[in-house]
């Protein structure tokens, strides 16, 4: 049943989706790239921090070596030595701690950015069961990390052969060589056995990262059912939207039939079209259209302005252009200035034969 469901989910995770995901704390975090980005600290550590140190050591070995005679044996001189060698052997041990707790935090927050989720700390008593153990122990996922774990232990350890091998060659001309010569070879050796092994580890991390990525967004998907469910979240009902259409459209229509009586003339098509507008030359730059319409709106436009004594004036091509270009409540454009002028000028001279 869920290998089924799996199956219908073959939409990608939409934005909502990844955003409630990262809220619960659910990010896709490769484990080898952290690990490539703290082998990448042990190699600033090495390169920077050894090289010093061990000339230092190789000075206080060298007086062991080859002037013992010389050297004195006191408790102060031996708990003198001792503090310093634990002291540069601290120092380095503390700032290799210091790089490589940076890198391990740096590697997670350079695939997740600044991240916090205090429900990822909290207990979980589900956790415990060992039933949910057993499960994730031999789940799909824990196979493939125990198959990936082997493929990165042969891969890696065919790399450190390949580079080791040459120097366990040379091993044995060690025994004629100086001290100071034989530290600075296994320094040198180091430093490119950890160049080769983070250039070899670069691949994988990034194998790895696009892997975990991969299985992510695949663990996220959706089913085209959900994403209509979303999407009628987010946006409403489609129904329910239309149906809120309808009503604001017909509250438009009632407020603008109830400006039909403050109208100085309607004008018609004289069925199909009704603009009715109003001109008052003291507050107005040009005339206004209070309300427009065509068909059954233009019809209750014309029987309002009649209940209320408008005039209605008959002219086909100035109510089609009024209508396709001017809204309501605004003033209509200058090219339409002279055939409106003309027809209020009409209106005007109707009024002032009425008695």
């Amino acid at each position: 049943m869920a290998e089924q469901d799996q199956d219908q989910k073959t939409e990608a995770p939409t934005g909502k989706r990844l955003s409630e995901a990262r809220e619960r704390g659910e990010v896709p975090v490769s484990r080898e790239t952290s690990s490539w980005v703290s082998m990448l600290g042990i190699l600033v550590v090495m390169a920077w921090m050894v090289p010093p140190v061990t000339r230092q050591m190789a000075g206080l070995m060298r007086a062991f070596i080859e002037q013992p005679q010389n050297f004195p044996i006191s408790d102060k001189d031996i708990q003198a030595l001792m503090f310093h060698v634990l002291e540069q052997v601290g120092l380095i041990t503390g700032l290799a701690f210091f790089v490589l707790t940076v890198a391990a935090v740096g590697g997670v927050m350079v695939q997740t950015g600044f991240f916090f989720v205090l429900a990822r700390i909290e207990p979980d008593l589900a956790k415990l069961s060992p039933m949910q153990g057993i499960k994730r122990l031999f789940s799909t996922q824990a196979l493939v990390e125990f198959g990936k774990s082997i493929a990165k232990f042969v891969f890696l350890g065919g790399v450190a052969y390949a580079v080791l091998a040459p120097v366990a060659l040379r091993s044995p001309g060690f025994t004629g060589m100086p001290l100071h010569a034989i530290l600075a070879f296994l320094e040198k050796n180091t430093i490119h056995l950890i160049s080769i092994m983070l250039l070899a580890f670069t691949v994988i991390a990034a194998g790895d990262l696009f892997y975990t990525r991969w299985q992510y967004i695949k663990n996220l998907r959706m089913t085209k059912e959900e994403v209509k469910d979303e999407f009628k979240q987010m946006e409403g009902d489609p129904m329910i939207k239309q149906r809120l259409r309808q009503i604001r459209a017909e509250k438009a229509r009632k407020r603008m039939m109830a400006q039909v009586p403050k109208a100085d003339v309607v004008i018609t098509n004289p069925t199909h079209y009704a603009v009715a507008l109003q001109y008052d030359g003291d507050k107005m730059a040009a005339p206004v259209v209070l309300a427009k319409g065509i068909n059954l709106i233009a019809e209750r436009i014309r029987n309002v302005a009649e209940e209320n004594r408008i005039p209605l004036v008959s002219n086909p091509p100035l109510s089609r252009a009024l209508y396709e270009t001017v809204e309501v409540d605004q003033q209509i454009p200058a090219q339409h200035y002279r055939a409106v002028a003309e027809v209020i000028s009409y209106v005007y001279k109707l009024r002032m034969r009425k008695p």
